[in-house]
């Protein structure tokens, strides 16, 4: 599939020599959003959620990933970088992007069967800009756009309902009550777990953080496509409920998404040092 051509708004400089991002601060900024989302579930799973994973992933970055995130993101945590995608998307001059943070598959379809749409897909999307950003020919700006994507569309996939059905547009169709409040599927998904799991913020970073240090190993050599495949084979389980899900389902659902929260920072981690560390330990470089 040929490369779609990427459009910026005017954001000014990334910015160059910046220091290290500061991590007590990073995680200052994770705790506080995650926080304010306790109190209510109107929040996204691209302010909470990516937070979190981002917290993982500056935690297993190496040297040089840190610093040419401190260089092209101007000075930003991950968790800030990683808001950037979908305050954009409403914009008329990045519209085009909203089909780059899911994709649509059948149930039990295999990927290997699977054909990216015309106008993309979040697998498409992470990796077109993981290429880009590794791409020393690209000017410090455009590089700089694809860190925010590779920072936020790495962690939309490990969301189930990004990797969806396209007759329910990913759980958006479905709606139930859950506590006297109206929802539906998806957005229980992006937001109203972690609301309901993190009553203590920092303890739900401290466990999102011990799972991602015991299972890195494991998980950080997955390519993109078996994300997806993770995502799919959830949805079993995601669509496992009668009228509204339960107490059962949702307490199940808080260890699901903090496990898939603590894969996508692992993996976040592995697609930058692989672009920075690899490279230059390939040139020589300490």
């Amino acid at each position: 599939m040929t490369s779609r051509p990427v459009r910026r708004t005017d954001r000014g400089s990334p910015g160059a020599g910046v220091p290290y991002v500061n991590a007590r601060k990073s995680r200052a900024a994770v705790l506080a959003c995650l926080a304010i989302l306790t109190m209510s579930s109107a929040h996204g799973f691209g302010v909470a959620g990516h937070s979190v994973a981002s917290a993982v992933a500056e935690s297993h970055l190496c040297v040089r990933a840190r610093e040419a995130v401190a260089r092209l993101g101007g000075g930003q945590s991950l968790a800030e970088l990683s808001r950037w995608a979908d305050q954009i998307r409403y914009v008329s001059a990045w519209e085009h992007t909203a089909p780059w943070h899911y994709m649509n598959i059948p149930d039990n379809e295999p990927l290997a069967r699977y054909r990216t749409p015309e106008r993309g897909d979040v697998l498409w999307a992470i990796n077109e800009f993981t290429q880009r950003l590794g791409d020393e020919s690209l000017t410090p700006e455009d590089r700089a756009d694809a860190l925010r994507f590779v920072v936020h569309f790495v962690v939309d996939i490990h969301q189930p309902l990004h990797v969806g059905r396209l007759a329910d547009r990913g759980g958006n169709a479905i709606s139930f009550r859950i506590d006297g409040q109206r929802t539906n599927l998806h957005r229980l998904w992006d937001s109203g777990i972690i609301a309901r799991d993190s009553g203590s913020p920092d303890r739900y970073v401290d466990s999102v953080m011990a799972l991602a240090d015991a299972n890195a190993a494991d998980w950080r050599d997955a390519p993109p496509r078996e994300w997806a495949q993770e995502s799919q084979r959830l949805r079993a389980f995601v669509y496992d409920f009668e009228g509204a899900p339960g107490p059962g389902y949702l307490d199940q659902a808080g260890r699901v998404l903090r496990q898939q929260l603590a894969r996508a920072g692992v993996r976040l981690a592995e697609t930058l040092n692989r672009i920075y560390c690899e490279y230059g330990a390939a040139q020589g470089a300490p």
